[in-house]
């Protein structure tokens, strides 16, 4: 259920203009995809999505931001008949163009309902933003956590998105300018937090966040909780999980946030049960030392080794 039908279009988005050039990319070998759609921001239960439709008839091919947590990361998404010939297991580059992130990944086939082929990876957008997704040894003193977000300002920086694989068509999309996009996502994720029944102006005062004092032993708890069904048939699973910690470093709710099952995964056994029972948690710690009430996330993957 959404807490809104909160969907509009950002209407006042400049089209891209030409994308800079992949290492993998051949003059003949480019198809460059306008946009077919306006923007369109989704607020969520739990998460905030954008997203917009490029090209045209069977080119058509679906990109979106999302975001689970507050976070100077994204997920991002791009599916549509383009991608089929992209091959499975192959390194697959994506660049921000032409001042944004880049990088090289390793493709994985999946698919998008309708929209067929899918590519779905987590990172920054900027090269001002860095992944916060292992936050183990960040030194919160030096670095606070406060309220994560995405750097719009350097948003305007970004024009395109291209993927390219050796010997494939290399995939352009002409975003337009990111800068409104990535503002309208952090606006999202603040809303977003207020929702969750915390004061957003003292989130952003918060230099560390919960942090599990018996993270191993949860883990343990976690793997004995797999289900013997889908341990004898191989089942995996993908939780997103967020918990509410009270300046108590009590755990007052847990709410998964999303799920990728198996078939016939038991989900008796919850991930959230272990941290319930047995997570020991340190609260949220503002720069004066003051402990709040704030969020703690964390992905629960059952994987089965190859």
């Amino acid at each position: 259920m959404r807490i809104s039908k909160l969907i509009y279009a950002i209407t006042s988005l400049a089209v891209a203009g030409s994308a800079t050039r992949p290492a993998f990319a051949a003059e003949d070998e480019m198809l460059v995809l306008k946009p077919n759609s306006a923007w369109v921001l989704d607020m969520g239960e739990n998460k905030c999505r954008i997203a917009r439709v490029f090209g045209e008839d069977d080119q058509q091919t679906l990109f979106y931001l999302e975001q689970w947590d507050p976070s100077v990361v994204a997920n991002w998404t791009v599916a549509g008949q383009p991608l089929e010939k992209y091959k499975s297991w192959r390194d697959t580059e994506f660049r921000f163009a032409p001042d944004g992130a880049a990088g090289e990944f390793r493709f994985q086939e999946s698919t998008l309902g309708d929209w067929g082929n899918a590519i779905t990876q987590i990172s920054s957008l900027t090269l001002s933003d860095t992944n916060d997704e292992d936050e183990s040894e960040r030194d919160y003193i030096a670095d606070p956590r406060g309220l994560p977000s995405m750097d719009a300002e350097a948003g305007a920086n970004i024009e395109s998105l291209s993927l390219s694989q050796r010997g494939k068509p290399t995939i352009v999309l002409e975003l337009g300018e990111m800068k409104s996009v990535m503002a309208a996502m952090n606006n999202c994720m603040a809303n977003l937090v207020e929702h969750w029944g915390f004061d957003v102006e003292e989130q952003r005062t918060v230099q560390s966040p919960p942090t599990v004092t018996n993270l191993n032993r949860v883990t343990r708890r976690i793997v004995d909780y797999y289900p013997h069904d889908a341990l004898r048939k191989g089942a995996q699973a993908d939780f997103h999980l967020r918990l509410t910690v009270g300046s108590d470093g009590l755990i007052k709710s847990c709410t998964l946030l999303n799920q990728t099952l198996a078939p016939d995964f038991d989900m008796e056994r919850h991930p959230c049960t272990a941290f319930e029972r047995i997570g020991e948690f340190e609260p949220a710690l503002t720069a004066n030392g003051n402990p709040v009430d704030s969020y703690y996330t964390v992905r629960i993957r059952y994987v089965m080794p190859e």
